[in-house]
């Protein structure tokens, strides 16, 4: 009884991988669409599927660091701090944070308005 429950935890662990799995290739799909329009350039199935792929992979990388850092710090819930310093870690999540707020500044700059 104890491993056919075993067997249906597994089992239900895969689908769930699995779905996550098709969740980011779908979303890689549409920006690659996006990218193509844009850019007029295309992507083929195998690109979009190594890129799925890749993204799969960093992000649980990302999890597995996200719970370390948590545990590491006595807790068993992951909070912004964690994720905070995940981004300092990740030079490519690191850039893409800087960018944002640079651009956030940029645009809000360019709302403010000095009175005279």
């Amino acid at each position: 009884m104890m491993e056919e429950e075993e067997g249906a935890e597994e089992q239900q662990r895969f689908s769930y991988r699995q779905r996550l799995k098709a969740a980011v290739h779908y979303t890689v799909g549409c920006l690659c669409e996006e990218v193509a329009s844009d850019k007029e350039v295309q992507f083929s199935k195998q690109t979009i599927a190594a890129i799925s792929e890749v993204t799969f992979r960093q992000c649980e990388n990302f999890a597995k660091d996200l719970e370390m850092f948590a545990r590491h710090a006595k807790r068993s819930t992951i909070n912004t701090e964690d994720v905070k310093l995940l981004a300092r870690r990740s030079n490519s999540l690191n850039t893409m944070s800087e960018t944002g707020h640079r651009l956030e500044c940029v645009r809000m700059a360019s709302l403010w308005r000095p009175q005279f």
